[in-house]
């Protein structure tokens, strides 16, 4: 399978695989009827502070196409807005299981069987979110590194 591959522990003794690619995004979908990329800016816009909003609106990131042009610094930026986040139970839940999904593909799993199979400390812990954000992170700035050197 192609793409970041992030394995974390379960807290059970056991690990849990994620795997963010171009698939990724068509699981969220089909899942969730919800854009991933658009969920991923509405969630770190909402949780930025005062200062990353301003420099958000600088910025211009209104939109999806917003952000595929941003510099991967400023993309940074974005990112480190999710540091002190507000808590969303649905985004973070959604963004895991699409993670799990991709690393079983082929496989098919019912999304309810992949979400409570995620550990219950996972969707509150500040420092699992804050790998999941970094893993987040790299990952669009590898889908965008990939994008500006061509393509089929």
């Amino acid at each position: 399978m192609y793409g970041l591959v992030k394995t974390m522990d379960d807290g059970q003794g056991g690990k849990i695989k994620l795997v963010g690619n171009a698939l990724t995004f068509i699981i969220y979908k089909n899942y969730f009827g919800r854009d991933l990329l658009n969920d991923i800016v509405n969630f770190a816009k909402s949780n930025a502070d005062t200062g990353t909003v301003k420099r958000l609106g600088a910025l211009n990131v209104r939109s999806v196409e917003d952000f595929r042009d941003l510099s991967e610094s400023d993309q940074t930026v974005l990112f480190s807005a999710v540091g002190d986040f507000r808590f969303d139970t649905e985004f973070t839940l959604n963004f895991i299981a699409a993670l799990m999904a991709t690393a079983r593909y082929p496989e098919k799993p019912d999304v309810t069987d992949i979400i409570v199979e995620i550990p219950p400390h996972w969707i509150a812990d500040s420092k699992i979110i804050a790998e999941l954000m970094e893993f987040l992170s790299l990952f669009i700035s590898a889908k965008k590194a990939a994008g500006n050197g061509g393509g089929l």
